[in-house]
């Protein structure tokens, strides 16, 4: 029913197309074909009525007094040649007029076989009480005047061109052709651009409709292996009478690794191969697609999701599907049954819970609304974030970092939050989706901006996180080189590196540490003790300082092997001059072992929660 509506919806829209599309071109044709032959017409008209001039002869009206100037047999002859003439020019009449007082006489004239018939000659000085204001007007002009007129002798284009005679007397030559014949021309040429405008029509629409058939064939066949691809099962999926199916979705775990290792020639002929195997196998009543390059569809009206599952089982012999060279496949599928406008998205969910599961067959159950509610919540957060973003609600707030007695700040850590309807939100509800989203950048930039426009007109210190993407990020380190340049007190400034990202990235971090520390800003090695723990590295990017990772200085008061891991950071930070400062301070008893291993600063909730407004102001919180 959907096609059939969309179908007539398209007929209509043709139709109406076609009907403009003719009419602006019967307008076109008719308005150039009149013109161009009322141009021909007024030519010809033009050349008729100085011919009268010549045929009468210069003499012929000078000195006219009255009916009595030329006799009837002279008058005779000359309208016996006028008409021999208007019969050959293919025109109604030709004919000369003079005006006395306000009337206008004939002082020759043309006549038709008609006229002869009906003794309805005009003779000289015949009255012309027809005669019209254009036509008396003529008497006074200088230029040709054309006219479409109607008298008792029909419907004419006429023309009236004045002279004048020896004596000073003005006279008109004119000329008449019937608007008849000047109808029938146009008539003749709206039918043809009519014929001529259907005929194209006609075959643009065979073109159009081989190119659309084509087009849909196109659209809705997977160019490798010919089959119907995930447009024709949407389609499919709308058009179908029946509300509840079920849909298989059958994922080939392994073929980018056949595509890796054999290309992916090879790959397409194993899909070719086992489409074929799947076709055969499935009843008429399923219908069977290539999603994309490693995932197959199967879509059934039969409910019975045994159909699927033997299926799939089938497929999965242990046998190869090409011998030249030896490919094994390696299946896992997921079954979802019901509404029809949820299969797709809940055989996806059913079929990524199999890969992950290593089972063969997953079926979509309510226990997996769970996955896809967790997905729904993460759209949700994407799009409060991307509004966070565009709203400038991204803010900063600031956790001290003291001395372990709690008496001084040594500076104050910069941290990312965002409003979202008036909520406030920390980096563990928004930050998966930022960095999948390739918005870090943009988070840093917001927080960097912020802390600055805190701090700049003070002269205490701070520090903000960067990751190692911001880092390798050249359009942000050039952001930040020219920032450092316009603030007033870059040493006052620290930039936390995370040690697993650092280390990884020794070569190109190396770089961006160099550039810092030439304005003069400060870097710290965040949670360290969590990763390489390599010294040696560490002293390569010349670091200031370090962070003991809060998963280490948590566990200080339990393990002894901690503590004295700490104990021995302590002694080397002390050593070759690095800042140390533990994290992650949540009671009393972690402060007092942190004191006794040698900690000079803290951080953490023991001491003060991040805040927008700072907390534990000291004049040590300065650049030393």
């Amino acid at each position: 029913m959907y096609y059939s509506n969309q179908g007539i919806r398209w007929l209509f829209f043709a139709g109406v197309l076609f009907l403009a599309s003719l009419g602006g071109y019967v307008y076109y044709v008719y308005s150039h074909t009149y013109n161009d032959i009322l141009k021909d017409v007024d030519a010809k008209l033009l050349n008729a009525a100085q011919s009268v001039k010549f045929i009468l002869g210069d003499e012929y009206h000078d000195n006219i007094t009255g009916p009595d100037h030329i006799d009837e047999k002279s008058y005779l002859l000359k309208s016996k040649q006028l008409s021999e003439f208007a019969s050959k020019l293919e025109l109604e009449y030709v004919y000369a007029m003079i005006k006395e007082g306000d009337q206008v006489y004939f002082s020759a004239s043309s006549y038709t076989n008609e006229d002869i018939k009906n003794n309805k000659l005009t003779y000289f000085y015949d009255l012309y009480p027809e005669a019209t204001q254009l036509n008396v007007k003529a008497f006074y002009s200088t230029e040709p005047l054309f006219e479409h007129s109607e008298d008792q002798w029909g419907h004419f284009r006429t023309i009236f061109l004045p002279f004048q005679a020896q004596d000073g007397r003005t006279y008109l030559t004119g000329a008449d052709i019937t608007i008849k014949d000047l109808n029938e021309q146009l008539a003749a040429s709206v039918s043809q651009a009519v014929i001529t405008a259907s005929f194209f029509f006609f075959i643009a629409t065979l073109v159009g409709s081989a190119y659309i058939y084509l087009l849909k064939q196109n659209l809705t066949r997977d160019p490798v292996t010919g089959y119907a691809n995930h447009i024709a099962l949407e389609r499919k999926l709308q058009s179908h009478s029946p509300l509840h199916m079920q849909l298989a979705i059958v994922l080939i775990s392994n073929l980018e690794d056949i595509n890796g290792f054999y290309g992916s020639h090879i790959g397409d002929e194993v899909m070719q191969k086992l489409l074929a195997r799947l076709n055969k196998l499935k009843s008429t009543e399923c219908h069977l697609y290539r999603l994309s390059s490693n995932k197959i569809a199967l879509l059934s009206p039969n409910l019975d999701s045994n159909a699927c599952l033997k299926l799939v089982e089938n497929l999965n012999k242990n046998a190869p599907l090409l011998y030249d060279p030896f490919i094994y496949v390696t299946l896992c599928a997921g079954i979802a049954t019901g509404n029809k406008t949820l299969l797709v998205e809940n055989a996806r969910i059913a079929v990524e819970q199999a890969k992950r599961s290593r089972e063969l067959v997953v079926f979509y159950s309510d226990a997996m609304s769970i996955i896809k509610n967790q997905y729904q919540h993460n759209l949700k957060i994407a799009k409060d974030v991307r509004e966070a973003f565009k709203n400038g609600q991204v803010e900063a707030h600031f956790q001290p970092i003291l001395t372990i007695d709690g008496n001084e700040t040594l500076m104050y850590e910069g941290l990312a939050r965002i409003k979202i309807n008036d909520a406030l939100y920390e980096p563990d509800y928004f930050l998966s989706v930022v960095n999948r989203s390739r918005m870090d950048g943009q988070l840093t930039r917001m927080v960097f901006l912020d802390c600055v426009k805190r701090f700049r007109q003070t002269n205490l210190c701070w520090s903000m996180n960067l990751t190692a993407q911001d880092m390798l990020d050249p359009s942000l380190a050039q952001f930040l080189d020219d920032e450092l340049k316009r603030y007033p007190t870059p040493h006052h400034i620290s930039f936390e590196l995370i040690e697993t990202e650092a280390i990884a990235n020794l070569t190109e971090i190396k770089g961006f540490v160099e550039m810092v520390r030439r304005h003069g800003a400060k870097v710290f090695i965040d949670d360290f003790g969590t990763g390489y723990s390599n010294i040696s590295n560490i002293l390569k990017l010349e670091v200031d300082g370090l962070k003991i990772d809060r998963s280490l200085v948590s566990q200080i008061t339990k393990d002894g092997e901690v503590f004295l891991f700490i104990q021995h950071i302590a002694n080397f930070a002390k050593e070759v001059n690095l800042t140390l400062i533990a994290e992650g301070v949540e009671n009393k008893l972690v402060a007092d072992k942190l004191a006794k291993a040698g900690i000079k600063y803290v951080q953490g909730f023991y001491y003060a929660r991040p805040a927008r407004e700072l907390a534990h102001i000291s004049q040590t919180a300065k650049a030393s």
